[in-house]
């Protein structure tokens, strides 16, 4: 996504929050919106030959007042969706599921290669670059926030 196309998105969520405040929605309704954090740049590798995984990253941005938590992934594109985190131990470097992915009240996560990001597991198809992903983030307040991730050749080391 272009820049243009990501502050034209978040021009339009803002307006589309504005709308529902100014009609008077009730509080309920508020309260679900996901608006206060936005997604955005997100991409995911393309499977390694004969493999059905695959890793997903993007920036996830919080201009809320209070930290949200991503606590679950979900996609019709995989059997199971996980949330991990790459470390170093021992001078290893090693995968594991993580509980949850923290975005502060007014700041931003990045989930990126080498750090924290989500796991696709049984692909049912094997996406190719330029196709896209769909993935469902599931907040700690139980919005959800839906991410397109295109994919991207996989990099040689």
């Amino acid at each position: 996504m272009t820049r243009i196309q990501i502050a034209a998105r978040r021009i339009a969520v803002a307006t589309l929050c504005a709308a529902a405040l100014l009609m008077g929605a009730p509080s309920g309704a508020r309260a679900q919106s996901s608006a206060a954090l936005v997604a955005h740049d997100a991409w995911a590798r393309e499977p390694a030959p004969s493999r059905d995984v695959t890793g997903l990253f993007v920036v996830l941005e919080n201009s809320g007042a209070s930290p949200r938590s991503v606590v679950s992934a979900s996609s019709d594109a995989a059997d199971k969706v996980e949330l991990h985190e790459m470390k170093m131990t021992n001078g290893m470097m090693s995968m594991s599921p993580v509980k949850q992915i923290d975005v502060p009240a007014h700041g931003k996560t990045e989930l990126k290669p080498g750090g924290l990001h989500v796991m696709l597991f049984g692909l049912k198809r094997r996406p190719a670059p330029g196709d896209t992903i769909a993935v469902t983030l599931t907040l700690d307040d139980g919005t959800t926030v839906r991410v397109t991730a295109t994919v991207r050749k996989a990099e040689m080391p």
